[in-house]
């Protein structure tokens, strides 16, 4: 039996967009938390791909490894983090090698520095729905 939606509400921290996340599921935590784990299951085989790619000089493939990890982004609230990528999407086949390298290292440490945010707030939201009715 699934449980109903609390009536309590989940404050997210300050790197996730609260409003829209709570808004997009319809302030269904524990589908939200689902989310959270399975960008999790996916998150580091889409960040190899992104490295390997610019590594391989592969600029249409990094692109494209962009283009496909930009929605997990947003299906966890990380608007910020959403834009970014749609950013770098849109502009790295127009840099020059230097412009791109500059990018590809802001987009990197981007990356790295998300992944624990999204760890953190998959625990939160695994213990706030723990102590729901």
């Amino acid at each position: 039996m699934e449980k109903p939606l609390s009536n309590t509400t989940f404050t997210f921290s300050d790197a996730i967009d609260g409003k829209y996340i709570t808004d997009l599921y319809a302030g269904d935590y524990v589908m939200i938390e689902e989310t959270f784990n399975d960008v999790l299951r996916e998150y580091d085989e889409f960040v190899d791909r992104i490295i390997t790619t610019y590594h391989e000089s592969d600029i249409a493939g990094l692109k494209s490894a962009v283009h496909k990890i930009k929605p997990l982004f947003g299906f966890v609230g990380l608007t910020a983090q959403q834009g970014q990528c749609l950013q770098f999407e849109n502009g790295c086949l127009a840099m020059t090698v230097e412009q791109r390298a500059d990018a590809f290292v802001a987009l990197e440490k981007m990356l790295r520095v998300t992944k624990p945010i999204i760890e953190s707030e998959g625990r939160r939201l695994a213990e706030f729905n723990a102590s729901q009715p």
